[in-house]
């Protein structure tokens, strides 16, 4: 028994030699025989099978689908099974020569290391159950109009995929290298019975004999049984597994702008009453204004109305699943932007400019349709004004005509040119009445008519000249256009703020005409003082009348 013990022990020794860097006979890696391969062909071997594992077949309905393994977080290590493959038959009790024998003797299997992404399954396994879910058919109601009579459509069930089974049954699938197929678990989610459906037929037509008396929203509202009839239908509920009557979306909002124009009434802001006024202020240089109080009459706000849309939905919801034929449907109070009492806080002239223009000009005829679009404007505390939201793009239609306009540093002809007269105005007004000035563009060429570094251009829709009502009270916007020239004059509290104008000197421009500073003192009652500095470059100077 030694010596036949030392021999095959031997035998194990020279079959070692013999196979030195390749794997021992016998030894197959799933399912695939590697004796006597090297480490680069057991991968060429193994790698071409297991890398290119094919993909999961489902199965549902009689449908195959098909799912690629490295969707599902198929993952093999190569080199690791190689290496295993080579050490198969070399390790164990004395220094691995019994297992190098069992080798010679017999098949030793290598199982191949895969591994699968538990996150990546559930996530494919996730999107294989959305496609193969199916909620339960409610049912539905038909309605003939003409005769009232409702009839039950019926319902169907739906389907529900056991999640938990399928990740289980794909997971074995992938590390068995498997060929499937695998079927997809379901269960049956139950519908509506038809015992409900016809219950709710019933109760369609009992609603449905009547017509549907809506108040609350102006006069009252009776909708016949022709327009009630389109607007009732069965309404799934739980994912289809139970019903009730509903209403149609599509035609209750229809209802719903019906009664919300029969509601509505809009508020009506309060105004401040001012005339318009003659020239105040009127200078090009060192400039000072301080508000004067005048009297001021009020026109009062009214609160208005409108309909509670999403109160008023619910309630005629309620209506027809409880088959009732009167529902009166809620409204709000809507405020004014301005209030009396806001309005009534207007008891100063807080800025007023004027600049001057030639009577009989084509760009006067833009100048007083401007001015006349933006008079009484009234901006609410906290509110922004806009000279191109007012008055948008100036067309033919709106009265304005061609007149010179500067573009580019050129003077054309252009529809509305010379309202920047206008933006300049109201520009210096709100300058003097210490207002927030948010935006305003100072022409490329300086115009005489203008104070220099004081004047702002206008164009639809990319220039624009903004200010914020940063006051307690409204703002009142007068403008009165004579013969000499154009006026804007502004109504407010603005809490007594003190506004100058410092012009700096004129200084050489390089590549221009000349650039000057002008600087805003704003003071208030509480004693701040702020100073406001703007640097403007001109190209060149132009006459008045050209532009």
């Amino acid at each position: 028994m030694a010596g036949v013990l030392v021999v095959l022990l031997a035998a194990a020794l020279v079959a070692r030699a013999a196979y030195a860097g390749k794997a021992l006979p016998s030894v197959r890696v799933a399912g695939v025989d590697v004796g006597g391969a090297d480490e680069a062909e057991i991968r060429r071997r193994i790698g071409a099978v297991l890398s290119a594992r094919e993909p999961v077949r489902l199965t549902l309905d009689g449908r195959t689908r098909e799912l690629r393994p490295s969707e599902a977080g198929y993952r093999f290590d190569l080199e690791r099974t190689v290496q295993e493959a080579l050490d198969a038959g070399r390790t164990g009790v004395l220094g691995g020569l019994p297992a190098t024998l069992g080798s010679l003797l017999g098949t030793r299997r290598v199982p191949a290391r895969i591994t699968v992404d538990d996150r990546a399954l559930r996530t494919a396994v996730r999107r294989i159950a959305r496609d193969a879910v199916r909620d339960p058919f409610p049912g539905a109601l038909q309605v003939d109009a003409s005769t009232g009579a409702v009839e039950a459509k019926a319902s169907r069930p739906g389907r529900a995929v056991n999640q938990a089974r399928l990740t289980e049954r794909v997971r074995a699938e992938l590390l068995a290298a498997g060929r499937g197929p695998v079927e997809i678990p379901t269960r049956t989610i139950a519908a509506v019975p038809t015992g409900r459906l016809n219950e709710l037929a019933r109760s369609a037509e009992r609603f449905l004999s009547e017509p549907l008396r809506i108040t609350g929203a102006g006069a009252p509202l009776d909708l016949t049984i022709d327009e009630l009839a389109p607007l009732v239908e069965l309404e799934g509920r739980d994912g289809g597994r139970s019903a009730r009557l509903g209403v149609d979306q599509a035609r209750l909002a229809t209802l719903l702008d019906r009664l919300a124009a029969r509601a509505a009434r809009p508020a009506r802001d309060a105004r401040p009453l001012a005339p318009a006024t003659d020239a105040i202020l009127t200078g090009k240089g060192s400039e000072s204004f301080r508000p004067r109080s005048v009297d001021v009459r009020v026109r009062p706000g009214r609160p208005g109305r409108a309909l509670r849309r999403d109160a008023a939905a619910e309630a005629i919801r309620a209506a027809v699943r409880s088959g009732r034929h009167a529902v009166r449907v809620p409204t709000a109070t809507t405020q004014p932007k301005v209030t009396t009492a806001q309005a009534r806080k207007v008891d100063q002239l807080i800025g007023s400019f004027t600049t001057p223009y030639v009577s009989g000009q084509p760009r006067v005829t833009n100048i007083r349709r401007m001015a006349a679009t933006i008079d009484n404007t009234v901006i609410a505390p906290g509110a922004t004004f806009s000279l191109n939201g007012l008055t948008g793009e100036r067309t033919k239609a709106k009265g304005y005509v061609e007149a010179p306009f500067i573009a580019g540093n050129k003077i054309e002809p252009s529809v509305g040119g010379g309202v920047s007269q206008v933006s300049t105005t109201v520009y210096n007004a709100a300058y003097f009445a210490g207002l927030q000035l948010d935006a305003h563009t100072a022409h490329s060429l300086y115009i005489d008519r203008y104070p220099p570094g004081r004047e702002s251009t206008l164009n639809f829709p990319d220039i624009d000249l903004r200010w914020t009502n940063d006051t307690d009270a409204p703002v009142l916007v007068r403008t009165r256009t004579t013969d000499g020239g154009i006026t804007v004059t502004l109504y407010g509290h603005n809490g007594g703020r003190r506004v100058s104008a410092s012009p700096g000197d004129r200084r050489p421009a390089p590549g221009g005409d000349f650039q000057i500073t002008v600087t805003r003192t704003v003071r208030y009652a509480d004693g701040r003082v702020v100073r406001q500095p703007v640097t403007t470059r001109y190209e060149n100077e132009v006459e008045s009348p050209s532009e």
